[in-house]
């Protein structure tokens, strides 16, 4: 394992050899899933923004984030104890794979239908635009199609299969841009919802069937190095991550209901355009880091060069990428429209910025997932949701969506310095014992 998660190429070999390791490959595989999803996830809010009003762009942008955000929650952390657990279950890997779907499909139904039944009082703007009795449904089969849509790509990583995600996420992205151009041609009421809903159900159905019928009965047989798993243990690792992400996903996705209610649906559809652009910086590194957990999860004690290594490669990915959106937010914006660079030049400098401390506080995660520090796993994502939602809280109504940059730039640098200057002092902690 220390030969796949090292941190300097061999002497002779060169850098194209430490890139091209199966950790830092299957990395690359998702960066360009990330990437492609991103490029591809622009054009379609391109085409929502000629096609739609704002005002009516910005409501289904709330309830598709909302669904997002409810759907990650619901899967109960399914997506990471896959991650982590797969590469190590051996035989175990079918119970383990069924146990989790079971689990974030049940958690998801009923929190889609709590959320729906209760819209009335928290989204009415929701209620008023499609009905309690469509968003109830909406909700219901939604929510956990989405869970099951951000476990799956994790599970392939854990399966050994992170080359297929890049494929089935174009596929995805390409064809929820033809189920929207469709939706908007015979005006069907939701189409921007019902688009992406639909396209993630067949995402979902294709490769679930391929998971069950050909990937785990594969993976359970081959000879790999089996961690004890026990339903305590995935629990309690389980459960402290998934307190964290829970912040996370609150963060990431409830900030356009946030928008929606303070600012109006007109912001929220242009964060939702800005987000998804920032969103694509965080996931290189979200990308790296998900096959360092794969990859290193039968070392836990490499698990701190295996960040290193992870954290500089995702840095040469990031910058460049952030200096283009800085530098070019407001002509990059007007390609959506005047009224979109008007409102979000400068959220999108400040949320592109906020990438680089991401790279130190996603990796730190990463870490900690492979060795099962708890406490990081509740603390980091915990503290920048909090500064993050409670800034733009405050400052949305003065500032705008500036006001949602600062609190993303300010989050995440706060964690990263604390992190870095701890940094020395969790390196002479022991592990502690699984």
């Amino acid at each position: 394992m220390s030969q796949q998660i090292e941190s300097t190429p061999r002497k002779g070999l060169g850098a194209l050899s430490a890139w091209t390791a199966p950790v830092h490959r299957d990395g690359l595989a998702l960066v360009l899933s990330s990437g492609l999803s991103s490029a591809i996830g622009l054009l379609y809010w391109v085409l929502v923004a000629r096609l739609f009003t704002p005002e009516v762009a910005g409501v289904n942008s709330a309830a598709l984030a909302t669904l997002n955000m409810l759907g990650a929650i619901a899967h109960l952390n399914m997506q990471n104890a896959l991650l982590r657990f797969v590469p190590v279950a051996g035989t175990g890997t079918k119970r383990l794979v069924a146990g989790a779907y079971a689990a974030a499909i049940t958690a998801a139904a009923l929190t889609g239908i709590v959320f729906a039944l209760g819209a009335p009082v928290w989204a009415p703007e929701m209620v008023a635009v499609a009905g309690l009795g469509a968003l109830v449904v909406f909700f219901a089969i939604g929510t956990p199609l989405m869970s099951i849509f951000d476990v799956q790509d994790n599970l392939l990583t854990g399966l050994g299969r992170a080359m297929v995600v890049p494929v089935e996420n174009l596929v995805f992205a390409l064809l929820k841009i033809g189920l929207l151009v469709l939706a908007a041609s015979v005006a069907i009421p939701g189409g921007i919802a019902l688009s992406w809903v639909i396209a993630t159900a067949v995402a979902v159905l294709a490769i679930s069937s391929w998971v069950f019928v050909k990937l785990v009965p594969r993976h359970a047989a081959k000879p790999t190095a089996v961690e004890p798993i026990t339903i305590k243990g995935i629990a309690r690792f389980a459960g402290a991550d998934y307190t964290g992400s829970i912040f996370w996903q609150c963060a990431i996705y409830g900030i356009p209901l946030l928008a929606l209610s303070r600012i109006g649906a007109g912001y929220a559809a242009t964060y939702q355009i800005v987000w998804t652009m920032a969103m694509a910086l965080y996931l290189v590194v979200t990308g790296m880091t998900q096959s360092m957990v794969a990859h290193a999860a039968n070392d836990p004690a490499g698990a701190r060069e295996a960040r290193r290594a992870t954290s500089r490669r995702a840095l040469m990915l990031t910058v460049p990428a952030v200096a283009i959106l800085t530098l070019g937010a407001h002509p990059i914006l007007s390609i959506f429209g005047g009224y979109y660079a008007e409102t979000g030049t400068w959220a999108l400098v400040l949320c592109a910025l906020s990438a680089l401390p991401n790279i130190i506080t996603a990796s730190a995660l990463a870490m900690a997932r492979v060795q099962r520090r708890m406490a990081v796993l509740i603390v980091v994502p915990a503290t920048i949701s909090v500064i993050v939602i409670a800034g733009s809280w405050i400052l949305m109504p003065a500032w705008g969506l500036v006001g949602v940059g600062a609190s993303w730039l300010v989050g995440q640098s706060v964690v990263a310095a604390v992190l870095t200057v701890t940094e020395r002092r969790h390196e002479r902690e022991p592990l502690p014992a699984v």
